[in-house]
């Protein structure tokens, strides 16, 4: 995949790692090819190899740290804080935040994420829109490619529920921002930024302003330079495996049926993304070629075959996949149902 003509960019790559080895080596290498130069990778409680998979990953730009926060602390706002304050944040130009199930997808011409800076100018923080990615109709995990496997996804103008309208974001290291936040930085204070949209275009004040504010809801979908597709569910088998795990911000929010009717969405055939493979796999043959790194994917596989395995010998996980199974699609609401909802809720919020 060509690339513009541009300066070069040192991007640094942060998040939160739990038991993610089979997909690791190819989401990397995704990340890589779209022009990401280091990764800040914390890693806690991983009993897949996934501790050891990203030691083996350090000629690749990886950089391992345990997370231990204090007790009764947020794994993932521990790990952001540290990252704030380490050497490789100090030195990058830009900062992406996102998790192991985000992979970002430039569109063309758009080569990496250095050719997205130079097209959203003098932008401070760029939004990247989620698109979420279905199950794609697969019960069990799949060695294939996640991009490659999982095509099917929300439709354009979904915006029922509101977190198929949520986004993460690259920005500048040392703009105007005082901390890593999971969906956006933190500005520092009286500050202001400049923010674009995933479309290159300047985002309104009043956005750039809420600090709070995590979705896209009531701005005009804008992906014609990015987006960013969430496969957050994937199979039927990695969402039971999910589940086990629990998430690295909420660990005790419940990963069940409603999540997975909420994300699940298999309306269209989304391949944009395709463009981006030859890239990633001339990098990620060089990532497994890395001492060691073919046996602990080997490792991986067995380790999460087995503890489905061991999931399916309890009654109530074998209940809920098959409802997950049974459950096959999330269907898209109408946009006056949608509009009735959200007046709904805004109600009941006073």
């Amino acid at each position: 995949m060509a690339s513009a003509s541009v300066a070069w960019v040192r991007v640094l790559l942060v998040s939160a790692l739990r038991d993610e080895a089979l997909h690791l080596a190819e989401w990397v290498a995704h990340h890589r090819a779209a022009g990401v130069t280091d990764f800040l990778l914390f890693s806690n409680d991983c009993s897949d190899g996934t501790d050891a998979m990203l030691k083996a990953l350090a000629p690749m730009g990886v950089v391992h740290l345990r997370n231990l926060p204090p007790q009764g602390k947020s794994l993932q706002w521990n790990a952001l804080r540290e990252a704030w304050h380490h050497p490789l944040r100090k030195s990058a130009d830009w900062v992406l935040c996102i998790d192991s199930d985000e992979f970002v997808n430039l569109r063309a011409p758009l080569g990496s994420l250095a050719d997205l800076v130079a097209a959203c100018g003098d932008a401070d923080a760029i939004a990247l829109p989620w698109r979420l990615f279905g199950h794609a109709g697969q019960a069990r995990q799949s060695t294939q490619l996640t991009t490659e496997v999982f095509t099917r996804a929300a439709p354009a103008g979904c915006d029922y529920p509101v977190g198929g309208r949520q986004f993460k974001t690259l920005f500048r290291a040392h703009g105007p921002f005082r901390q890593i936040g999971v969906h956006r930085p933190k500005l520092k204070k009286d500050a202001q930024a400049v923010w674009t949209d995933g479309s290159g275009a300047r985002m309104p004040v009043g956005f750039a302003q809420a600090e709070q504010r995590i979705n896209l809801y009531g701005l005009a979908e804008a992906s014609a330079l990015v987006q960013l597709n969430h496969y957050s569910v994937r199979s039927a088998e990695s969402f039971m495996l999910k589940r086990a795990r629990g998430l690295p911000n909420r660990r005790s929010k419940e990963i069940g049926l409603t999540y997975w009717v909420e994300r699940n969405f298999n309306t269209v055939e989304d391949t944009s993304i395709a463009r981006m493979l030859p890239d990633t796999r001339i990098l990620l043959d060089q990532i497994m070629a890395l001492p060691g790194m073919a046996g602990l994917q080997n490792e991986a596989g067995v380790h999460h075959r087995t503890q489905f395995a061991e999931l399916m010998r309890q009654t109530d996980e074998i209940k809920l996949y098959g409802r997950l199974l049974l459950m096959a699609t999330a269907t898209p609401l109408a946009p006056d149902t949608v509009a009735g909802l959200v007046r709904l809720y805004q109600v009941s919020h006073g």
